[in-house]
């Protein structure tokens, strides 16, 4: 009876356990001035993702009771189900008119601190990567707006059982290709600002990646290259073969495709969970976002086909509304190409709450 309790008690924890983001981000930085982010999404389960579409002057609502605000800039994001079934409430991905990127990853290490006790604004973790990409054009602006700790962060368990932690940090890159990683510290922002800083993925925190990194960039990685799942060996892979890509291609098309083979790289293959490693979980979509000429890519694991929306072609004026199409589920596997005529009026998101 022991023996059967602890079974079942094992079995509960690797249902719960692997809800954790882990996940990989690179920014490729062309010599004609291109600038294209890809990132992989690495989860237990579907998010029923579906791309939004957001306007200007849209009034947002960080979560409910919390910050509202109108949208200064047009945006696209990703965004999906934190828990399975649910509704749509997080945001994890997105770019906006200007070429703003912005990318959620998980971070072990992340912590938004205790609510405040004065009336700090509030937003959802669901919501900050709207709330950065509606608000600010560039890097800088967001970094200058974000070093004050303007906003508090409302972390909340999502999930299963809600055994999922509101653990994640921020990276962000414009069409200038300036990049920035914002991760919470025992409830303060700590910015690390640099064009230099391409890659990112998830644990340790962003300062000891680097340090990891520059061990590793001494070694000949023809040779010997870790070849793992982990965070720090993604972090290694893709800086290795970032700068395999080169800086010279002009061809959209192969710069792209170059971008999409770094992701390839560092993804996760389907397979059985592995018990020693539960906070490992296969990629289930990777995204682009080719900053310069406005077009987001979506790739799943489960279509052969990639997809696309034209940002130069989409309406952002408030007359637009809020527009979304589904990414996931088999109706929409079968969508190949630039997905814009796709689009349908929908309801905004409400972001997650405790």
């Amino acid at each position: 009876m022991k023996t059967a309790a602890l079974a079942l008690a094992s079995a509960m924890s690797l249902a719960l356990a692997p809800v954790a983001e882990a996940c990989s981000r690179a920014t490729w930085l062309g010599d004609d001035g291109s600038v294209i982010t890809g990132r992989s999404m690495d989860w237990p389960y579907d998010f029923n993702t579906h791309f939004y579409v957001i306007p200007r002057g849209f009034q947002n609502e960080g979560i409910k009771g919390g910050l509202t605000w109108a949208s200064k800039y047009g945006t696209v994001v990703a965004a999906g189900s934190m828990t399975p079934g649910g509704p749509i409430d997080g945001a994890f991905d997105g770019v906006n008119e200007k070429g703003l990127g912005a990318n959620l990853l998980y971070l072990a290490e992340a912590d938004f601190g205790p609510a405040p006790g004065s009336a700090k604004p509030r937003i959802s973790m669901g919501a900050w990567v709207q709330y950065v990409l509606s608000n600010y054009a560039t890097v800088s602006e967001v970094v200058e707006a974000l070093k004050s700790d303007p906003i508090y962060i409302v972390p909340s368990n999502f999930g299963p059982g809600g055994a999922g932690h509101p653990t994640v940090h921020l990276s962000i890159s414009d069409a200038t290709g300036d990049s920035a990683v914002i991760e919470y510290i025992k409830g303060k922002p700590v910015i690390h600002h640099n064009r230099a800083y391409q890659v990112m993925t998830n644990s340790p925190t962003f300062d000891r990646q680097l340090t990891l990194n520059d061990y590793w960039s001494r070694m000949d990685g023809s040779k010997v290259l870790p070849g793992s799942h982990q965070s720090e060996d993604r972090f290694v892979r893709a800086s290795y073969y970032l700068k395999r890509l080169g800086t010279s291609e002009t061809d959209t098309r192969k710069q792209v495709a170059g971008v999409f083979s770094v992701m390839r790289n560092v993804s996760v293959p389907w397979g059985a969970p592995d018990p020693d490693h539960p906070n490992i979980a296969p990629t289930y979509w990777r995204t682009v976002i080719d900053h310069t000429r406005g077009v987001y890519y979506f790739e799943s694991a489960l279509s052969p086909y990639v997809v696309a929306l034209d940002l130069k072609s989409l309406d952002f004026s408030p007359r637009a509304g809020v527009r979304s199409v589904a990414l996931e589920g088999k109706d929409s596997y079968s969508l190949v190409g630039l997905i814009n005529k796709s689009l349908k009026p929908t309801a905004p998101i409400a972001y997650l709450a405790p």
